[in-house]
This record gives structure tokens, sequence and C-alpha cells, in this order.
């Protein structure tokens, strides 16, 4: 396999757990809004129209958070439009993986200075994706005892 370093990763991220709670819950009664609108006048009517919408997009943005690798810089986005972190790859000291959390860090001069959440498959995902083209910055990756002692 050629090992080409201007391949770029994209992988979906998630928020950090208290956040992904307000977020569905934002989109529960933002559904359920449209629903006893629609359901309670039993006619066309605009509020079922605004809360259905608004339900949609927030649906979208959510699947446009994203983490993209693209020449030598991590990049971090929610809702597709909040840059949340720009970080040259050369910067980084290394990667942290958990094994039964979401959290991954990244650290640099031995402080974390950013924390991504990722899904198992997009967790594997980066992990080999960094071994095969950043074989210089150390991945570790703990399990639940070795955290504790």
């Amino acid at each position: 396999m050629k090992n080409n370093k201007n391949e770029p990763l994209k992988l979906n991220i998630c928020f950090e757990l208290a956040y992904e709670i307000i977020y569905y819950s934002i989109l529960v009664i933002l559904i359920g809004l449209a629903f006893i609108f629609a359901s309670n006048l039993l006619t066309f009517n605009w509020y079922s129209v605004i809360f259905g919408l608004l339900a949609i997009l927030l649906i979208i943005l959510k699947t446009k958070s994203f983490l993209l690798i693209e020449e030598g810089t991590l990049s971090i986005y929610y809702l597709k439009y909040l840059h949340k972190a720009q970080i040259e790859m050369k910067t980084i000291d290394e990667f942290i993986f958990y094994e039964r959390e979401r959290r991954v860090e990244v650290r640099s001069n031995k402080k974390t200075i950013l924390v991504l959440y990722l899904k198992d498959k997009n967790k594997k995902r980066l992990l080999d994706w960094l071994v095969q083209h950043y074989p210089n910055i150390p991945c570790l990756f703990f399990n639940e005892n070795e955290i504790n002692g």
C-alpha cells in the first residue's frame, strides 16, 4: 500500500455526552411541538412547518460534525460551520485513546490541547490512519485497569 502523506482523513465526530443529551432533547422537543400543532389543529399551520424544518435542519447539521486531517493540519468542525480547532500535526506529541470511552485526547507539551469524542469504528479508523501516515506520533491505548492503577 502506498504511504501517501497527502491522503486526507475525514471522520464524523460526536459531542461530549452532556451536549449530546441537550442536543437530542432539543430535537425531541421540536419534533413534539411540530406533531402537537399538526394534530391539534388538523389543518395546515406554519408552526408545524417551522418546528419540523428546524428539527430537520438540526439533524442535517449534526451529521456535518467532523474531524479532518489534510495537508498536515488537524481541523475540527461542529455543526458544519463552527470551526473549533486547527492544529498542525507536527506540533502534536501523542494521541491517547480510551478503550471504553468515546474520548480521544490530543496532547502537546505534556498537556491536553484537544479532546475528541469518536465512536469505536471511527476511533479504530483514526488509529489505523495515524499508524500508517504518522508513525512518529505515539498513539497510546488505555483500558480501564491501566487508568485506575
